[in-house]
């Protein structure tokens, strides 16, 4: 499994790293001696070791030994289960604090280290059938980059890109409109529920909401879902949203730069995922969706709420997996914030660089709307996950219980902002709402989270 957002290396002591190079294999010898560090024991704990190329044997000191991984931002690396690149292998983009719910705890006997693609690229491979829409290939006879736009039963049908032009547009690589996913610097989001009659037009939205959720696939057969499938339905088409939809959300996502993200769950949908062939399910409902769809930037974890917990070491299973067939998936999910589970599922996540950020909802809930309680809060989770992990969730309706006003919002922005330089962004419940009150947050909030 591949994971396509890279995060930046914590590196290792100095002290660390002249004391561990004679642990090296010969192979690993380089002069940038950090590109990839192994430690002994999950959260980087213990004896590490640390390379700049790749080796068909990590060495006897090292063999089967490594529980956490360091990448360096923008390399990857795949580790394999025997001596020169055999049996299991794992491709990873970015830091994993515990390799245990992956399968590749202390099992690691060679690994290949490569520079990684900015659009999260794969080498294309003659024959090979590629079957996810915003798949990007590198073309290596010509040097040049393909998307994959259009899918048969039998996806690319193992067709050349330079040759097929209805499966394959050439794209760039250079985290313009080429990259598929990956997100914006700063995050103004917002829902956009399916239940609404008449919501405006995705691409007739605020051009300051440049993440927007769809709201939201649920599970057949209702919570926690009989097979792991889900389904997701248009919303009214009063304005013309359902109509041009699928147009519209390629036009949001090519020509306006908005990334467009599935939320799966909601109120009363929770899911639960005991085993893999549930996972494997939800997977491929998913990427039925987005394929149906021409394409989507990521998923929005909404599936566990009151009694129904995460099943955690599968959904980062799931999460990976479709990272994996789609470069530069994003993966969120908006915890409550109080919630002592919600926070460890949080924390793993991030561990396994299955999720982007998680986004605390500060809404819809006795004193969670209150300006002192989020900034002590988001304190909090700053400090579990990082500021680039944590987005926060506004509920903005004027005279409505356990809402803020648009001043009490901006309020505590600035006042998060100023505690939290690299917060990652806010979401707004609801885009019919911030209509209806006048755009409180696309035109009061937003442009200071993009700022």
């Amino acid at each position: 499994m591949s994971i396509s957002i890279t995060h930046p290396l914590r590196r290792a002591g100095w002290a660390a790293l002249l004391a561990l190079g004679s642990a090296l294999a010969p192979a690993a010898q380089a002069a940038d001696a950090d590109a990839v560090c192994f430690y002994e024991h999950v959260n980087y704990q213990g004896a590490s070791t640390c390379s700049g190329t790749g080796s068909g044997w990590i060495g006897s000191a090292w063999n089967d030994r490594a529980s956490s991984i360091k990448l360096r931002s923008g390399y990857q690396v795949e580790l394999f289960e025997h001596s020169n690149y055999g049996g299991r292998s794992l491709k990873l983009a970015a830091d994993n604090a515990n390799l245990v719910p992956l399968g590749f705890n202390d099992f690691v006997s060679s690994y290949k280290l490569t520079q990684a693609a900015s659009c999260g690229a794969v080498d294309w491979v003659e024959g090979t059938v590629y079957r996810t829409v915003g798949t990007v290939v590198h073309y290596l006879p010509n040097g040049n980059y393909y998307k994959l736009v259009n899918v048969t039963a039998n996806g690319s049908d193992a067709t050349n890109p330079t040759i097929s032009t209805w499966y394959w547009q050439p794209t760039t690589c250079d985290g313009g409109n080429g990259n598929p996913g990956g997100l914006p610097a700063k995050i103004a989001g917002g829902y956009y529920p399916d239940w609404k009659p008449s919501p405006l037009r995705i691409r007739d939205l605020p051009a300051n909401y440049n993440l927007v959720y769809l709201f939201a696939a649920r599970p057949v057969g209702g919570s926690p879902g009989t097979t792991g499938a889900v389904t997701w339905s248009a919303p009214g088409d009063g304005r013309g949203a359902a109509t041009n939809l699928k147009a519209d959300i390629q036009y949001a996502r090519t020509t306006q730069g908005r990334k467009i993200i599935l939320s799966v769950g909601g109120a009363g949908n929770g899911m639960s995922f005991p085993n893999r062939t549930k996972s494997q399910t939800f997977v491929n409902s998913v990427v039925g969706i987005a394929n149906q769809l021409g394409g989507l930037d990521g998923m929005d974890w909404n599936t566990f709420e009151g009694s129904q917990a995460p099943d955690t070491n599968e959904m980062i299973w799931i999460s990976l997996e479709l990272k994996r067939q789609f470069p530069g998936f994003v993966i969120s999910a908006p915890p409550a914030p109080w919630n002592s589970v919600d926070k460890v599922f949080c924390k793993s996540m991030v561990d396994a660089g299955a999720i982007d950020y998680c986004a605390p909802q500060y809404y819809d809930g006795p004193n969670l709307a209150d300006p002192a309680y989020v900034v002590n809060s988001i304190k909090e989770w700053v400090g579990l996950l990082g500021a680039e992990h944590v987005v926060v969730g506004f509920g903005i309706n004027a005279g409505v219980t356990n809402y803020m006003t648009r001043q009490q919002a901006i309020d505590t922005w600035n006042q998060v902002k100023a505690n939290h330089p690299t917060i990652r962004g806010a979401f707004d419940w609801e885009i019919g709402t911030d209509e209806t009150q006048g755009w409180p947050f696309a035109n009061g909030v937003a442009p200071l989270v993009k700022q």
